[in-house]
């Protein structure tokens, strides 16, 4: 399995609007972050987690030419207002989008996303087609080619979902790791996990309670992700323990 990082950033991406930090005025490219999202891809099928604000620039940069299925977080907008874009798999492909989420999250992105969703739909530039299907936690499921279980977690008082994906784990915008998910990451080879800032935070994790969790889980290799401007990229890799280091945009690994 392949796996692309397109995004590796917080809600406000960096560069942040009207901020001019030693982060967000970086030459390095490493600190330049869209919307959080990954790319997972084996044996010709391709799975999107999450389709962030930034889904049509992350499309063009890496060529995503189809999508088999879309997994969703959660429904806050830097994870959710991507799927818009989805219209343009439908006219090539003449299919819907497979998307796959919480039944509380099904409810509420009919309501957040009206108009991708109501009956009749309004004719005229057109509206991406998507095909909900509700998934039940820590319940393995084949999607486009891989063994996909919904992993419960908390970010803040709202409950989530991290992904695994064979023996990748996403566990994205988290605040708390529930002990039935730490049971069912047991064996993963890779995880990418919510490190926000290294200052507390009170729905995400810092990077030290990143780093305490991933310790925890114990795969062979830690990627943070969804950071903000608090952490400059190479600064912050060379406190981080061996076999841990921030993503960055467009990192690319193979599990």
């Amino acid at each position: 399995m392949q796996i692309t990082f397109l995004g590796t950033g917080t809600s406000s991406g960096i560069p942040m609007v009207a901020c001019d930090c030693a982060v967000c005025a970086s030459a390095n490219p490493k600190n330049t972050r869209l919307r959080s999202s990954v790319l997972l891809e084996k044996d010709g099928q391709s799975l999107l987690i999450d389709a962030s604000a930034d889904f049509r620039a992350q499309a063009l940069r890496h060529r995503i030419r189809d999508l088999t299925a879309v997994l969703i977080t959660h429904i806050h907008a830097d994870h959710i207002f991507g799927l818009d874009e989805m219209r343009r798999y439908n006219q090539i492909y003449r299919k819907k989008i497979p998307v796959f989420l919480s039944a509380v999250f099904d409810r509420e992105i009919r309501e957040v996303m009206r108009y991708l969703y109501e009956t009749p739909k309004q004719i005229g530039g057109g509206v991406s087609a998507l095909d909900n299907r509700v998934l039940k936690p820590l319940e393995p499921l084949n999607i486009a080619g891989l063994t996909v279980t919904a992993l419960p977690l908390k970010h803040g008082l709202l409950e989530i979902f991290g992904y695994r994906a064979d023996n990748f784990a996403y566990l994205t915008d988290c605040s708390f790791i529930p002990e039935e998910t730490f049971t069912a990451l047991k064996g993963v080879d890779a995880v990418a996990l919510d490190a926000l800032r290294a200052t507390p935070h009170p729905t995400h994790f810092s990077l030290a309670e990143a780093v305490a969790a991933a310790k925890r889980i114990g795969a062979r290799e830690t990627y943070f992700t969804h950071i903000a401007h608090n952490l400059e990229h190479e600064a912050t890799n060379q406190t981080l323990p061996p076999h841990m280091q921030l993503a960055y945009d467009g990192l690319i690994i193979n599990v």
